[in-house]
């Protein structure tokens, strides 16, 4: 303890002065005697000042808002003060705990995906410690509580949930991840009155080398379903030429059935008479004469000549 040391330091420094101004007291000089005097009041009076300051310097502690004044009397934890100015006994120290929120980043956190792809995890966390256990942890744990408690299991936690998802898979599942690694910690904390206050996941990262064979895995996948919706576009195109032609053909066959039932219904009407009539009908007004040869038929009269 730095009072017990402070006051070891001024009880040597009085002996030394009163042996010597003891010694001089002897000697026959009469100014030496009183030069001795001198010496022992002047030790016994810095002595006092001494011993008077250094207590009540000691004595005196100020804890600030949002902390826990912990207690120590000759290392072992006596009790704890509330924030303000306090006095205590000047063999008793205060270590000053910290009973806000407190942030905690981590930077890089090493962790591994399913198939062992290194994953680098960025999170930060909230903490607080209750002041009604503060006692306890300092007892059972020590002040250096977050390195030892908290940053192992930070840790641990995230790389027992990241090597449960292949890598592909981690960046979008990074929200369960995120609350599957605060529930644990909150599991495993609040024995030791520490509450978990919130756990943000800032950023999931790989090694250079597999981002980009990531990158040019999604490039030919890209490339590969592109050329996958051309060949689509193109079988449609060639369905709907299939179907079009179809549609020509049967229109096609539809119109030669129906010539056909027309010619089936011309041939049908057709008679003597009105094969005449037509005939007439090509003749122009001013034919006089016909000449046909002596071995073809002639199926008109001559009357229609006159």
């Amino acid at each position: 303890m730095i009072w017990i040391g402070l006051i070891g330091a001024a009880f040597v420094l009085f002996i030394v002065g009163w042996l010597i101004s003891r010694w001089m007291q002897q000697l026959p000089e009469p100014e030496t005697q009183r030069t001795g005097r001198i010496i022992f009041w002047a030790t016994v009076g810095l002595f006092v000042v001494w011993i008077s300051a250094d207590t009540a310097v000691s004595s005196i502690q100020q804890v600030p808002a949002g902390h826990i004044g912990v207690i120590y009397e000759f290392g072992a934890i006596r009790s704890q003060i509330g924030e303000g100015f306090h006095l205590i006994p000047p063999w008793q120290t205060s270590l000053q705990a910290n009973i806000q929120v407190q942030r905690h980043h981590f930077d890089k956190l090493d962790a591994f995906s399913k198939e062992t792809q290194d994953v680098f995890v960025a999170a930060t966390l909230n903490i607080r410690v209750s002041p009604d256990a503060i006692q306890k942890l300092y007892r059972t744990v020590g002040p250096k509580y977050f390195e030892v408690l908290i940053a192992p299991r930070v840790h641990q936690n995230f790389k027992d949930e990241t090597v449960k998802y292949l890598s592909v898979d981690i960046a979008p599942n990074r929200e369960l991840i995120r609350k599957a690694v605060r529930e644990r910690l909150e599991r495993e904390l609040s024995p030791y009155s520490i509450e978990v206050e919130d756990l943000l996941l800032e950023n999931i990262d790989f090694r250079p080398e597999f981002k980009q064979a990531i990158e040019a895995k999604q490039i030919a996948t890209q490339q590969a379903l592109e050329q996958l919706a051309r060949v689509e576009v193109a079988q449609r195109q060639a369905e709907q030429k299939v179907k079009q032609a179809e549609g020509e053909g049967k229109a096609i066959f539809l119109v030669a059935e129906q010539q056909a039932a027309a010619n089936e219904l011309l041939a049908a009407s057709l008679t003597e008479s009105l094969i005449r009539y037509a005939l007439i009908q090509k003749l122009g007004s001013q034919i006089k004469v016909i000449l046909l040869p002596s071995d073809q038929p002639f199926i008109l009269g001559s009357e229609i000549l006159n």
